[in-house]
């Protein structure tokens, strides 16, 4: 039987729209399973972009609070410890507390911070301490004028009144008065300004003599003199040298026990001369023996709030002098468990003294005063007399051709000493030891 061919034609036709669709079917069905593919795709980098955006927004929250406790670290530790620093080499600024967290920008901005305050914080200071150091030196000024003024005039009512009690009173007051002087001369110094008294060229033995006038317990002091030749310390350095070695007996005799003595010694050194004070009393630690050298080295500067309440001006002083004049100052532990303080004058500052000038005898050890009674004082000081009378007759100089304000403190102690000798008692009393409650050993 054969097949109409409409038949076949039609069988052919649908067999080839089958294909058609089975064709149509399955691109469709790869395009939407693309799709779907490309979906969870978009949302799997959706969630990991999600999921890396709250990491970030954790790691920010995170930075956040780190920065906040740093940023109140250096507000509460970090810039008071700087302030401490600048004043107290010992004290140590801490670090961040975060330091791992902190990228090299962050810990840049923190640095230039403590930059900043450390500018701020010295300039400051400069300007406070500048401005307090004029204060000082306008009121020092003026106290040591008055200070002059009544040395004027307790010289003339010795030479007026010719009696022995009060001789020895004027004598305790002019006392007095050198230790006041010799407080206002150091603070001066420290200040930035000068000594305010001046000098001619001065036996070194003279000098110390002198020197151990100015200070309490001056009766504890033995000077001793090995130079083989006298040597003179030049006119302008011979207060500063006065003012250091004063000091140094005094901080010696200060910080020993009452009844030890302070040796002071002369010697000659190749190319000057030294003067050694040397005490058994207390001592000083590894930082205070630092601490010491480096103001008697001069080349800190003075920062008036850094020397204490009340101010230990003393070796600051010494440094400052030494700086000016060249003369070397050095601390060291003494044999006897105290203090050895070793001043070098060096030979530009020292002159030959020639045979007709007044010299002291080479050693000079304070006579024992006589067995006190009960109520008496201790004696005033001998201080030594640089000068001699001129043997040749000739009409005494006018008191108008000195300046009173420039009187030889020697000169006039050896009068007070003449006066003192003649009196039936031959003490005064005793300034007590407030007068050096503010010397210092470190």
């Amino acid at each position: 039987m054969e097949i109409p061919t409409a038949l076949v034609i039609c069988l052919a036709a649908g067999s080839a729209l089958a294909v058609l669709l089975a064709t149509l079917w399955s691109r469709q069905h790869r395009r939407h399973r693309r799709r779907e593919l490309d979906s969870r795709r978009r949302a799997a980098d959706a969630d990991a972009e999600l999921v890396d955006l709250r990491q970030r927004l954790t790691e920010a929250a995170r930075r956040e609070r780190v920065m906040t406790e740093e940023l109140a670290h250096l507000a509460d530790a970090r810039l008071p410890a700087l302030t401490q620093s600048l004043r107290h080499s010992h004290v140590r600024v801490p670090g961040p507390v975060h330091p791992e967290l902190l990228d090299d920008a962050g810990r840049a901005a923190f640095e230039a911070v403590l930059a900043a305050a450390t500018r701020a914080i010295l300039s400051e200071r400069r300007r406070v301490d500048g401005a307090a150091q004029a204060a000082v030196r306008g009121a020092t000024t003026k106290l040591q004028t008055m200070c002059y003024q009544m040395q004027t005039s307790v010289d003339e009512m010795l030479h007026k009144y010719d009696d022995p009690d009060l001789a020895e009173q004027l004598s305790a007051l002019d006392y007095l008065n050198e230790q006041i002087l010799r407080r206002l001369q150091v603070t001066r110094v420290v200040c930035g300004a000068g000594a305010g008294l001046v000098r001619t060229k001065s036996p070194l033995r003279a000098l110390v003599m002198g020197a151990s006038s100015r200070i309490p317990s001056y009766e504890r002091v033995q000077i001793i003199d090995h130079l083989p030749q006298p040597v003179a310390v030049a006119d302008r350095a011979a207060e500063p040298v006065a003012i250091m070695i004063a000091e140094l007996m005094a901080n010696a005799v200060h910080h020993s026990h009452g009844s030890l003595p302070v040796e002071v010694t002369l010697h000659q050194a190749h190319n000057g001369a030294v003067v050694v004070v040397n005490d058994a009393g207390i001592g000083m630690n590894a930082d205070e023996f630092s601490r010491a050298r480096r103001l008697l080295s001069g080349t800190e500067q003075i920062h008036l709030a850094e020397l204490g309440d009340p101010p230990r001006s003393g070796f600051a002083a010494i440094g400052e002098l030494s700086r000016q004049y060249g003369v070397a100052v050095s601390v060291e532990p003494s044999h006897y468990a105290g203090v050895k303080a070793v001043v070098f004058i060096p030979a530009e500052l020292l002159l030959p003294v020639s045979d007709d000038e007044p010299v002291p005898a080479p050693v000079f050890r304070p006579a024992a005063p006589p067995p006190p009674r009960v109520g008496d004082p201790p004696p005033l000081p001998q201080r030594h007399n640089r000068r001699v009378p001129d043997p040749s007759p000739g009409p005494a100089a006018a008191p108008a051709d000195r300046d009173p304000r420039f009187r030889d403190p020697e000169e006039a102690a050896a009068r007070m000493g003449a006066l003192q000798r003649g009196t039936a008692r031959g003490r005064a009393a005793d300034t007590g030891p407030a007068a050096v409650a503010d010397m210092e050993r470190d």
